[in-house]
């Protein structure tokens, strides 16, 4: 086995913190020196915007802080966009990129999603307003568990994974109690301007140079149904990986999802 680099960045979900991917991170990091930005958006120099070009540019100072040599970049959802679009632009850096669900929007769905942008119905309609009204306070930890743990796709995760977001999913709260670490207006904003057009351009300016693109997705992820999960087969190909899961793979399956990325990197993408 061949593998030219041993280190390795990951860049998280919309919403979730680094620290609630511990599980699927430590199995990672029993192959490879793992690094994680804690979270991305939330400082005002890096929020989300148009393109995501503030976030881009906090991941790409973050790889050059860095020591040098090849790195490889794995993200999930908003994470595995961030990770295409930054290893574009930095060609001697990134040796190879997997996306976890962050399916791409491709042909009539990706017309919409831009139409909807430039009229500011994405602000509106979807993921950005429901994200707006999130429960975004809790008199304890200890209430925020009890909350969360009654939500169906709480209950999906795997052992353990609740408490690391109890852990670092939430932040002591000025007035008392907590609150989310990832600001609901940070999540909304994210939504709102979702990088799709810039995400594809990424990965296709990727192939064309021959740098290994993997893409894993969960068999009822419901991100990548509504993205067009058979267009999504098609446009990966031998890149496919899917597993018994939602779009929270890393969460639900933090084992198998560590197997897969390994064995991705492994060979090379599939290429």
């Amino acid at each position: 086995m061949n593998i030219p680099s041993s280190r390795l960045l990951f860049l998280h979900a919309n919403g979730y913190p680094a620290g609630v991917y511990r599980a699927f991170l430590d199995l990672l990091a029993t192959r490879w020196t793992v690094h994680a930005i804690d979270t991305i958006g939330t400082e005002a120099q890096h929020r989300p915007g148009h393109g995501w070009r503030r976030m881009r540019a906090q991941v790409m100072d973050c790889i050059d802080a860095l020591p040098d040599g090849p790195l490889v970049l794995v993200g999930h959802s908003m994470g595995g966009y961030l990770a295409a679009m930054a290893a574009a632009r930095l060609p001697q850096r990134v040796s190879q990129v997997v996306l976890i669900d962050s399916p791409m929007v491709l042909g009539w769905r990706a017309t919409l999603v831009s139409a909807a942008k430039a009229t500011g119905l994405t602000w509106k309609l979807g993921p950005a307003p429901v994200a707006a009204r999130r429960r975004n306070h809790w008199a304890s930890r200890e209430e925020a568990r009890a909350h969360l743990g009654s939500k169906d796709f709480v209950r999906r995760w795997a052992p353990g994974v609740l408490d690391d977001f109890v852990h670092a999913g939430l932040h002591e709260h000025p007035g008392g109690g907590v609150t989310l670490a990832i600001p609901r207006e940070t999540e909304r904003d994210v939504y709102a301007t979702i990088a799709h057009r810039d995400a594809l351009l990424a990965v296709r300016r990727l192939r064309a140079r021959g740098t290994p693109v993997g893409f894993i997705t969960g068999s009822h992820s419901e991100e990548t149904r509504l993205a067009g999960r058979e267009q999504n087969r098609r446009f990966w190909g031998a890149n496919w990986v899917e597993l018994p899961t939602g779009h929270l793979v890393p969460m639900e399956a933090p084992e198998a999802c560590a197997r897969a990325v390994l064995e991705m990197i492994e060979r090379g993408g599939g290429q």
